[in-house]
């Protein structure tokens, strides 16, 4: 990880009711944009995470929620790997750069190290995405066309 690899503002959600009615599970909509920026000093490479956007935190299977709940010092990483795996880009110079399903992982690693979470929770998070990953032979999108309407009609 680069000693300049950062996030530009803190993260701010406020949970959203109509869309988790709609979406079948709990989401929370964030109300502030941020960048995660990735790489060297003055390098031109981030992650965009837009106001309005939904996002469920951590996927976690509620069966672990005891050990890794949706939400904790983790969070904004999580959101961060939620829109990358949505997309499968990053922003390079303006713009947007296909990335694998790997990379969107390492990413996430990437972000919690930056957030300060500890080895001992960090490794273990990204090793349960990365088994999902190759379990789940996911290498598509995670595009949802519901929750990405609820995001533009949030928008107007």
């Amino acid at each position: 990880m680069s000693s300049f690899t950062r996030f530009d503002a803190p993260m701010l959600v406020q949970y959203d009711d109509k869309a988790s009615e709609l979406l079948g599970a709990d989401h929370w909509r964030v109300a502030q944009p941020f960048r995660f920026y990735l790489g060297v000093k003055d390098s031109d490479w981030w992650v965009y995470v837009p106001a309005g956007y939904l996002t469920d935190g951590a996927s976690v299977p509620r069966l672990f929620w005891n050990i890794v709940p949706p939400w904790g010092q983790y969070g904004q990483a999580a959101v961060v790997h939620d829109i990358v795996c949505e997309y499968l880009s990053i922003t390079i110079d303006g713009k947007p750069v296909p990335v694998s399903r790997a990379r969107c992982d390492a990413i996430l690693l990437e972000a919690m190290e930056v957030l300060g979470v500890p080895s001992w929770k960090r490794y273990p998070i990204y090793w349960a995405v990365c088994a999902y990953r190759v379990v789940a032979r996911v290498d598509q999108p995670s595009r949802d066309a519901l929750k990405m309407q609820l995001e533009a009609e949030w928008l107007r």
